[in-house]
């Protein structure tokens, strides 16, 4: 067979994609994963037969001799953005939380607000000093907090100041903000939660109750409330999302399809955890689970818009064996699945 215009042999390739990447010519995948069954769902391996003129998903076309493949042609291209878009418009989630993007030192606030929530002091305070307060009274991260509807603005930078020890804020530099030092990303955008959502998506949702100025006096049970009251808008895999990878190279943006999104729960199990918001339904973790056969394992519920992943009826993700998770969380393409790392989660209250 030919792809983009080389003379790529068969042998016993089982895919279109495999007889690709044998040659060294790369394709693009999100849903496929090696070592797993292909299912072709997600299209944004969509490839052009020249021959037949059709668009072919190539981790799942068996391929022939008479097929004349171009991996990069407009109409493959364009299919696989609009894939990437069609399933962006099912994503209201961020890349990077609002109030990080903004903080001058990028302290990870959600990061450190969900380890307060959780008594992992050690590793809050660890976070706190690493990112120097350099803010003073402005608090742009505050500013940027997608709680100031809603009960107010989560106390950042008074919590921030507590666990650093109430240093001053640090001498203002000419460094750039950490996320200016990147290139530009795609960064998908969550829209801003009703009163109902916010209830689903955070611990506490109360009002705030700690000012500005209260650095000393705080006790742990101040800083659990506050903290607790973080939507936790942030991606625990903003360097490693295959999606957003993709998106940035394609250029695919989340506006392109207006419509209704599907649930925003969150769940967790130990140092699992799963955000249905960033699910883009490639099942990799069902078909990785299957892979080791496990008895109770992540599957597909419900058809159509109001499929999710999750556990089998009646049972819930504690019941699901640890490993099994953790090997879920490690092949999921996206920042739906994902592992609190150990060093995190060793600490008590």
């Amino acid at each position: 067979m030919t792809i983009d215009g080389i003379a790529v042999p068969l042998l016993d390739a089982p895919t279109v994609y495999d007889a690709a990447a044998r040659a060294g010519i790369q394709i693009p995948v999100l849903c496929h994963r090696e070592g797993l069954h292909p299912v072709g769902g997600c299209g944004v391996c969509t490839v052009e037969d020249t021959t037949s003129g059709c668009l072919l998903p190539a981790c799942s076309t068996p391929p022939c001799e008479t097929m004349a493949i171009l991996t990069a042609s407009p109409a493959a291209l364009q299919a696989r953005r609009d894939a990437l878009e069609l399933l962006l418009s099912n994503h209201p989630a961020d890349c990077e939380a609002p109030c990080q993007l903004a903080c001058p030192s990028g302290l990870p606030v959600p990061q450190m607000l969900e380890a307060i929530t959780e008594g992992r002091w050690h590793e809050a305070s660890r976070l706190a000093r690493l990112h120097p307060v350099t803010c003073g009274d402005a608090a742009p991260c505050e500013k940027a907090c997608r709680r100031r509807p809603l009960g107010g603005a989560v106390a950042i930078c008074a919590l921030h100041r507590w666990l650093a020890g109430d240093a001053p804020p640090a001498a203002t530099t000419d460094r750039p903000h950490p996320s200016a030092t990147t290139p530009a990303r795609f960064r998908s955008r969550m829209p801003r939660p009703d009163e109902a959502t916010m209830q689903a998506l955070c611990a506490e949702s109360g009002p705030r109750r700690i000012s500005d100025a209260a650095t000393t006096d705080l006790t742990h049970d101040d800083a659990a409330y506050e903290a607790a009251r973080c939507l936790q808008c942030g991606c625990r895999k903003p360097d490693a999302c295959r999606l957003r990878d993709l998106c940035t190279e394609t250029g695919a943006r989340q506006s392109a399809f207006a419509g209704e999104h599907s649930t925003m729960a969150r769940d967790r199990s130990g140092t699992f955890r799963f955000d249905a918001a960033r699910c883009v339904l490639c099942g990799i973790c069902v078909r990785a689970a299957q892979q080791r056969q496990a008895s109770i394992a992540p599957t597909f519920q419900g058809r159509g818009f109001t499929m999710r992943i999750a556990p089998p009826l009646g049972r819930t993700w504690d019941e699901i064996p640890p490993d099994i998770l953790a090997a879920c969380a490690d092949a999921c393409p996206t920042g739906a699945m994902a592992l609190v790392p150990a060093t995190e989660m060793r600490f008590g209250t």
